[in-house]
């Protein structure tokens, strides 16, 4: 009886297409978004050896949950990392929705429609043969190019301090700008760099969370996957 009467509900709305009736049916059930943080990086020094890892069931669907999900984990360096992989899936998936998540985990200048981030990453989510729609899949651990980039579930992102570059004061943020290095899967070495800040700016009150700052190879394209493999996708 449910059923009959959320199919026709679909039709009602003009969501007869097959497709699109089962993304009503995935939305209806959906599980609840779980997220976990394990390990520290520190917010006012460099510690070399210091790990951390964001592990979470699925990517959030919704503005609501993105916010939640920032409220939960965006008060930690590692935390707003992972919030900055999950807005450009979510920008893969929504154009206008993940513009939004974005502009909500970044500086300025690292966000807009405009802006180089955004520029790079409508490129790389093209729908022809360079796109690539595992680009977030990479920084997922298990997500390999040899296995299609299909990471282990539950997601894990894993973040270390840059013990390389260390950390730096900002005059333009008057706050530490926090480096680190995030696992990837698509380059050779295995790491890249990634930089967050927590920032009383009058117009860019970070509001105790962390902003991204720095995330270029986040939106660099990654290694091509194999042909022998299919990405089959993010929940």
């Amino acid at each position: 009886m449910k059923r009959a009467l959320f199919v026709t509900l679909c039709v009602f709305l003009g969501l007869s297409n097959t497709k699109v009736f089962a993304s009503c049916t995935s939305k209806q059930n959906r599980p609840p978004i779980e997220v976990k943080m394990s390990g520290s990086i520190d917010h006012q020094r460099c510690i070399a050896g210091q790990k951390a890892t964001v592990t979470f069931n699925r990517f959030p669907a919704t503005m609501k949950e993105f916010e939640q999900v920032r409220t939960q984990i965006g008060t930690e360096p590692h935390g707003a990392v992972a919030l900055q992989v999950m807005a450009y899936e979510m920008f893969r998936r929504d154009r206008d929705l993940g513009l939004k998540c974005i502009a909500l985990n970044n500086v300025s200048n690292h966000s807009g429609k405009d802006s180089s981030p955004i520029r790079q990453l409508t490129s790389i989510f093209r729908e022809d043969n360079s796109a690539r729609p595992y680009q977030m899949a990479s920084f997922l651990k298990g997500a390999t190019p040899e296995n299609g980039y299909n990471p282990t579930k539950p997601y894990t992102i894993e973040v270390f301090s840059d013990q390389g570059r260390g950390y730096e004061e900002s005059n333009a943020y008057q706050t530490t700008v926090v480096r680190m290095y995030i696992v990837t899967s698509g380059r050779d070495d295995k790491q890249v760099p990634i930089s967050v800040v927590k920032t009383f700016k009058p117009d860019e009150n970070s509001n105790g969370t962390y902003f991204i700052v720095t995330s270029s190879p986040l939106y660099s394209r990654c290694k091509e996957k194999s042909f022998q493999n299919e990405f089959k996708g993010l929940d």
